[in-house]
């Protein structure tokens, strides 16, 4: 089943791609590649007994007035002193997303990522493991200026690979920003 999943996801992603290579319209020709790009991300920051300090750049493009694409990686650091002695994790990795606006704010989302992860197996051993990810969702996009943008939206894991930290339909919120290069 989850690779009947893997294989509709990927189809789902490819033909998002596929569709904004040929929705190339005569206004996007007429911007040049500069003015199309954009970097932003998202950090997030949460301190106390659980500590997590998350950063998560990204670098992409507006493929016409509907798509956006891009790539990021990510880190993110956990201490939870909730455990005597305090459980510490390092995770790392990379994603590669698309959007695409079905009304001027709105957006539907794909992305493929995958992540090094650590996990205890007990509470003194650690091991680490490649974690895939296929996330689907949407959000909104709220334009600041010209070329820069505020965004908020809601993803589900829909892989759910083994090591996944989601549970199945469980909903993952963010919020990122964006600004022309």
């Amino acid at each position: 089943m989850n690779r009947i999943k893997t294989v509709f996801a990927l189809v789902i992603f490819i033909s998002i791609s596929m569709l904004a290579s040929a929705q190339d319209s005569a206004e996007s020709k007429k911007v040049p590649l500069k003015d199309k790009l954009f970097t932003g991300g998202s950090v997030g920051l949460t301190f106390g007994d659980y500590t997590n300090v998350m950063i998560s750049p990204v670098v992409g493009a507006r493929l016409n007035p509907k798509v956006y694409a891009g790539l990021g990686i990510e880190y993110q650091y956990t201490k939870d002193k909730r455990y005597n002695p305090a459980l510490t994790y390092n995770q790392f990795g990379g994603r590669i997303f698309a959007q695409y606006n079905i009304v001027p704010n709105l957006f539907a989302h794909g992305e493929l990522a995958g992540y090094s992860m650590e996990r205890y197996t007990t509470l003194s051993k650690k091991e680490r493991n490649f974690v895939p990810f296929i996330y689907f969702g949407g959000g909104y996009r709220q334009m600041i200026s010209e070329r820069s943008f505020v965004s908020v939206q809601v993803l589900f894991d829909v892989l759910q690979h083994k090591y996944s930290p989601y549970k199945a339909w469980e909903p993952i919120f963010s919020i990122g920003f964006g600004v022309g290069i």
